[in-house]
């Protein structure tokens, strides 16, 4: 069975519930949801910067909703970067990066420090790239998070990005390759990230935040695009933990996959970026664009 090709795997058009952008002070806010929930969300980001006194450049949706594949009742999944004024960070001792809320059934807020960003950009930490490429937006200081993407860009390393996504497809894949049914979520959660290896064998670069683009440009097999789009108009109508019966074909392909780049990797080689100063030099300018 041939399992990709280069023709190209066309996505679905998705309904649209609201779309709107708003220009504040130089930060485009931009996002596709319920009103009322991006409201409180923005709310909530507001309150933020008050109560601990921080400036957020950028606050995007993450997971389902910002991969494109939302389940009818998915929760929010909102990610920011914070930045303290430059005193904040002149301590000897270490200093909590980190700020999250209690998780409901439709909140999921949580936000890191520039900090800890620039050194996940350094490391090669998939979250943080994802971050920088979502088109779900909340809030987007352009001029701030171009510095982050020129960074990333730099140090961009296909290695640790590919093992990341090679773990979350074989830990997945274990969990309902013996089961006669799933969570239909499940799937996607192995597919995504096989579908994001093949983008970068192909191109050697960091895949986009949503599925579809990086579905159309790795381009699978014509059955096993096909199946994979019937899997998602079935999502999009179910909710959260609906199980479906056991997929065998897309089973197949899952494990061919992972056994694929389980090979690949030990093969992969990459040069590390140690340019350093670019990376304090990216840190000071965005506490002086911020706050001086």
């Amino acid at each position: 069975m041939t399992i990709w090709t280069k023709r190209p795997c066309l996505g679905i058009a998705f309904a649209v519930e609201l779309w709107y952008t708003v220009a504040n002070e130089g930060l485009w806010w931009s996002v596709k949801m319920n009103g009322e929930i991006k409201q409180n969300i923005m709310r909530k980001l507001y309150q933020t910067e008050l109560d601990h006194q921080v400036k957020i450049p950028l606050a995007i949706e993450s997971g389902s909703r910002g991969w494109g594949f939302a389940a009818t009742n998915a929760d929010y999944d909102c990610r920011f970067l914070y930045v303290h004024n430059k005193n904040w960070y002149l301590s000897v001792f270490e200093k909590k990066d980190f700020i999250e809320y209690a998780a409901d059934e439709v909140y999921d807020i949580r936000g890191y420090d520039i900090v800890r960003a620039l050194r996940d950009i350094v490391s090669a930490k998939a979250y943080i790239y994802e971050w920088l490429s979502s088109n779900v937006v909340y809030i987007r200081n352009e001029y701030i998070v171009g510095k982050l993407r020129a960074l990333a860009a730099e140090f961009f390393n296909p290695i640790p990005i590919s093992h990341h996504f090679l773990g979350l497809a074989r830990n997945m894949l274990g969990d309902i390759a013996g089961t006669d049914e799933a969570k239909i979520k499940k799937y996607f959660y192995i597919l995504r990230p096989i579908i994001n290896l093949n983008f970068i064998w192909q191109y050697r670069k960091m895949p986009h935040m949503e599925f579809d683009r990086n579905l159309a440009e790795a381009s699978p097999a014509p059955e096993i695009c096909a199946a994979i789009h019937e899997l998602k108009e079935r999502k999009l109508a179910m909710r959260e933990h609906d199980k479906i019966p056991q997929h065998k074909l897309l089973i197949s392909f899952f494990e061919a996959e992972t056994q694929k780049f389980e090979s690949r990797l030990k093969e992969m080689k990459h040069e590390k970026n140690k340019n350093c100063d670019a990376v304090d030099k990216t840190f000071r300018s965005i506490i002086e664009d911020l706050w001086e």
